[in-house]
């Protein structure tokens, strides 16, 4: 950096050139020379022109002399939308000449008359009321209709129901039941050789000692051997009209 000669607000000198910016003129020619040569280079030029003579237009006339024409105008006439639309309407002759005749001037089925002869209606003559009643019969009641016993009934579900016995001690209800008692289900556990081992209550009947003696009755069935250890299936009991009244327990 120089002390004399120079601008003290600045640090470094900066030189100041007068001479005139032939490197300029030199780009900008060299540009204009290399885009001149493109252009000759890649000229596009056209091709010759060609022209098509253009056909002569053709006139068909459809006369109904010729077989074709006459097909066609056959089928135009059936696509016409207007012949479908159009409703044929065929005025019946002498329409306006009709005389009006109504139904009723024809009879057709002559009216009853009065009847000429009437027929007397013979009744029987009356009776004295307390003669009838007198000579009403006593009839005897009839006899009381016994009622039919329906038992009571025990199902087993599957797999068991295929191990029930086939003679089964029935179930007689020794207590009977003033109400209406719900269908009794139990869960059995039976074993291998068809002791019924558990018990468990599902769904009661309403009355526990009914409960205590299904429970009681089917730990004494024997059911047939299987070789499952342990088989479990549900055991329904559906009441019969013995289950109702009242019964005197045995001694």
């Amino acid at each position: 950096m120089k002390a004399g000669g120079t601008n003290p607000a600045l640090t470094f000198e900066w030189p100041r050139r007068e001479d005139f910016p032939f490197m300029l003129l030199g780009c900008v020619a060299i540009s204009l020379a290399a885009h001149a040569g493109a252009f000759f280079l890649f000229q596009v030029t056209e091709p010759p022109g060609s022209t098509i003579a253009r056909a002569a237009p053709q006139i068909s006339v459809l006369t109904p002399s010729s077989p074709e024409a006459v097909a066609l105008l056959r089928w135009i006439d059936a696509q016409d939308p207007a012949l479908a639309a159009t409703i044929a309407s065929a005025p019946p002759t002498a329409l306006l000449e009709t005389t009006y005749r109504p139904s009723y001037a024809t009879m057709r089925t002559a009216p009853l008359g009065p009847v000429e002869n009437m027929v007397a209606v013979p009744f029987p003559a009356a009776r004295d009321p307390f003669e009838i009643i007198a000579r009403a019969d006593a009839r005897p009641a009839p006899p009381a209709s016994a009622g039919v016993v329906q038992p009571t009934t025990l199902t087993f579900a599957e797999p068991l129901a295929r191990r029930a016995p086939s003679a089964p001690p029935p179930l007689v209800p020794r207590q009977r039941a003033n109400e209406p008692v719900e269908p009794a289900r139990f869960l059995l556990g039976v074993t291998a050789r068809g002791e019924v081992r558990f018990t468990f209550l599902q769904d009661s009947s309403g009355q526990p000692a009914l409960d205590e003696q299904v429970a009681a009755h089917l730990q004494t069935l024997v059911f047939a051997p299987a070789d499952a250890p342990m088989t479990w299936a549900s055991a329904s009991v559906i009441w019969g009209n013995d289950a109702y009244g009242e019964k005197p327990n045995p001694p």
